[in-house]
């Protein structure tokens, strides 16, 4: 079949260029059509070098494989951002919100595009009473805002939104509440 087809672009080439006597050589790739006509694997030395590594050059790997487990935070006090260490003992509070792994605030902004781009604060990782935490919070930005603030609560997947950017101002009053 192969031959069949060369034949004929061969053909093809020598009386569109109206030179009968001269002829281009064609490279024909070889496609194979089941597996059992495609060449055999090779071993794995043809595509594998690797050398063993001294047990004193071990230490530049180990440095570059990352944590299993993220360290607990420092005790001392000293901090150069803002960042707050999360109380000894959780507020008496029907709420909690819990922190992420790497102790930081679960407050984050997200951008949404529904007719302009929108700015909703995101409250995450709640535990407890969501709608008493939900009042408190929107109460506080109201009062900071002086106009009214537009949230949504989603009781299953356990975190609140706020219209607008207001990550600054909710990470304060979570922390300053004791969380």
């Amino acid at each position: 079949m192969a031959s069949v087809l060369a034949r004929s672009i061969l053909l093809r080439q020598q009386t569109s260029a109206h030179r009968i006597g001269y002829t281009t050589p064609l490279k024909i790739k070889s496609c194979y059509i089941s597996y059992a006509a495609a060449p055999k694997e090779k071993s794995p030395e043809n595509y594998t070098r690797y050398h063993e590594v001294s047990a004193e050059n071990w230490r530049f790997v180990e440095r570059l494989i990352p944590p299993t487990f993220v360290p607990s935070y420092p005790k001392n006090g000293n901090y150069s951002s803002d960042w707050t260490p999360p109380a000894d003992t959780p507020p008496n509070l029907p709420y909690f919100v819990k922190r992420t792994k790497n102790y930081m605030v679960p407050v984050y902004l997200k951008f949404e595009e529904v007719r302009n781009e929108r700015k909703i604060t995101i409250i995450r990782h709640i535990e407890g009473d969501i709608w008493v935490l939900e009042k408190a919070i929107k109460s506080h930005l109201e009062s900071l805002s002086k106009r009214p603030v537009v949230s949504q609560v989603h009781e299953v997947a356990m975190h609140i939104k706020f219209r607008g950017d207001y990550v600054n101002e909710v990470k304060k009053w979570l922390l300053n509440a004791g969380f």
